[in-house]
């Protein structure tokens, strides 16, 4: 008799310790990256009008107006060609403060166009 309750008591300890030791306990509040979402990305089309240091400038045509539109690059711009006046571009960018910051750059060149 002794024997099965000492057994008994020690199953019933192993498994609350293991259930204690596998429960995850749940969040006070809802995790606040899941309710918050990043800031989406955006896009435009064009060719390029300008080009300085740290922007260059788009004509993006909308409808049937040509609007140029000026982007910012910083260290995290991913860039793909070179960046020349009158090629096409895609540019994947975020606004932030009122101002455009270019995140992804596809420059297309023309065919007459050929940079240095």
């Amino acid at each position: 008799m002794r024997f099965r309750t000492v057994l008994s008591l020690a199953t019933l300890f192993v498994f609350c310790f293991t259930l204690a030791a596998w429960s995850i306990p749940l969040p006070a509040q809802p995790l606040a990256s899941h309710l918050r979402s990043a800031p989406d990305n955006q896009s435009a089309s064009g060719k390029i009008s300008a080009v300085g240091d740290a922007a260059f400038s788009l004509e993006v045509l909308k409808d049937q107006d040509v609007n140029t539109v000026q982007f910012l690059v910083d260290g995290n711009t991913k860039i793909e060609g070179k960046l020349t006046v009158g090629a096409q571009a895609t540019v994947e960018y975020r606004s932030n403060g009122g101002k455009n910051i270019a995140v992804h750059v596809v420059v297309s060149q023309p065919a007459g166009i050929r940079p240095y």
